[in-house]
């Protein structure tokens, strides 16, 4: 009996300790209970709440973004100024008195219409984007806007003078109006604003060699009319003026038709001008062939500081950058309030009929008025592009 109890002894001592086992395992039923999987917040507890290592970068408004690109291009070349309602503009450096936008360069037709190409460093920016305005104590200034166009001017022809001006900063884009035939009298642009040429020298590789004596600006003033048409073209600008065929019967040789390039990396803007990378950045219009390449930022684009970095410039934030006022009536400016104990200082204004006789200048006004017999831009926006008008003869 006992030799028997004791033969049982080792098996049975073996499936207690499996049926422990067993019992150890997890189990499948309902009762079942999962540990928590760890999370991103956990982890970082678990290191004793060190912050995360990688901080998102706080978006740019485009408006900002293309002020940092206008402050950093434009700033070796002349000086940032406060002016008034018109806040932070820019004016070049060591300019003449006499000097005039849109006049140190030449005039080419693009599928964007009659285009400037600058002579200067520059002018590759401020002649494709933003308003001109002449005051009395600083001369003509620039006030920056986001809107990319070929040329940015009031456009006047006779039977024997060509004449443009720059717009002024009231003059806002608006792509259901456009900019009309009315222009002059809306927003007063007198003669001596003006640059007045033959139009057999329309063709010319530097205007400022063809441009008429300011003296002579009120009689061609008289002697011509106001053919403006800049007008929306899908998602572009079109800028029209005197007609390109009709220009063309009439210069010695001819008006260069091109493709404009829009490369909105200045990288790829130096490759294509063959400038060197430690070399000062110029913005001068450069036509190789029949293509003009322009620096032309997608400011959409560059909300990520990262992105501007990347195309080439450093994106680095003015301090002043609030007191930028745009053009008046983009929709897509910043809302700027002027502070309640500083008033906004008033800016003298030229507008190019202060040189002008009483009597001839009651005079200019009044054709000026009859040119436009009670048009306006509520009842008369500038007429949509038309290709029989528009598009070079042969092309």
């Amino acid at each position: 009996m006992r030799s028997t109890l004791r033969s049982l002894r080792v098996p049975l001592l073996l499936l207690l300790l499996s049926a422990s086992a067993f019992a150890a395992l997890p189990s499948k039923g309902k009762g079942k209970t999962k540990a928590p999987k760890p999370t991103a917040s956990s982890m970082v507890d678990s290191e004793g709440n060190l912050p995360s290592p990688i901080k998102p970068l706080k978006p740019v408004a485009p408006e900002e973004m293309a002020f940092r690109f206008f402050n950093e291009a434009l700033a070796p070349y002349g000086k940032w100024l406060e002016l008034g309602e018109y806040g932070r503009c820019w004016r070049p450096s060591d300019m003449g008195d006499r000097w005039v936008p849109y006049t140190d360069g030449s005039w080419a037709y693009s599928r964007y219409g009659w285009t400037w190409v600058s002579n200067e460093d520059f002018g590759g920016i401020v002649y494709h984007y933003g308003r001109w305005v002449r005051t009395l104590e600083a001369g003509w200034c620039w006030v920056p806007d986001l809107e990319w166009a070929a040329a940015w001017v009031s456009w006047r022809y006779g039977q024997d003078a060509v004449g443009w001006a720059p717009l002024p900063p009231k003059m806002d884009w608006n792509p259901a109006v456009g900019v009309g035939t009315w222009v002059d009298q809306i927003h007063n642009i007198g003669p001596d604003n003006y640059a007045f040429s033959a139009i057999s020298d329309l063709d010319e590789i530097n205007m400022q060699e063809s441009i008429f004596h300011r003296s002579e600006n009120a009689g061609c003033l008289m002697h011509t009319i106001n053919v403006t048409n800049i007008s929306a073209f899908g998602k572009s600008i079109f800028c029209g003026g005197p007609s390109y065929n009709w220009v063309a019967s009439r210069v010695k040789s001819f008006v260069p038709v091109v493709q404009i390039i829009k490369e909105r990396s200045l990288i790829k803007f130096r490759e294509s001008l063959n400038e060197a990378k430690d070399a000062p950045l110029s913005f001068r219009s450069v036509i190789k062939g029949d293509k003009l390449t322009l620096v032309a930022p997608e400011w959409g684009h560059l909300v990520d500081p990262r992105k501007a970095d990347a195309l080439g410039f450093t994106g680095e934030l003015d301090e002043k950058l609030t007191k930028v006022q745009w053009v008046e009536g983009n929709p897509e400016a910043p809302v700027i309030k002027p502070e309640e104990a500083a008033p906004i200082p008033e800016v003298p204004i030229l507008t190019g009929w202060e040189l002008v006789a009483p009597a001839e200048k009651a005079e200019l006004k009044i054709k000026v008025a009859r040119e436009v017999a009670g048009l306006s831009p509520l009842t008369h926006p500038a007429e949509p592009f038309n290709p029989e008008r528009d598009i070079p003869r042969g092309r």
